[in-house]
């Protein structure tokens, strides 16, 4: 079952795959950084921000996404 989500996920979003991306999740709070993996066994994505760090983001957090004007 989350080899679904993740797989829908990833066709929607599969043109912003490689690209540095906005996330938007539903707490209100945004993620900006590369979009380059995924784990389908766990339906979360793995974003390196912009700084040091990677954030792991359940998919069920997300809202939505989007190209970041720093691609």
């Amino acid at each position: 079952m989350e080899y679904r989500i993740s797989q829908d996920f990833h066709d929607k979003y599969e043109s912003l795959y490689e690209h540095i991306v906005v996330v938007r999740l539903k707490d209100g709070t945004t993620v900006e950084g590369g979009w380059y993996d995924e784990f389908f066994e766990a339906a979360s994505i793995l974003i390196s921000t912009l700084g040091p760090d990677v954030k792991i983001i359940k998919i069920s957090d997300i809202q939505a996404m989007e190209l970041s004007d720093k691609d």
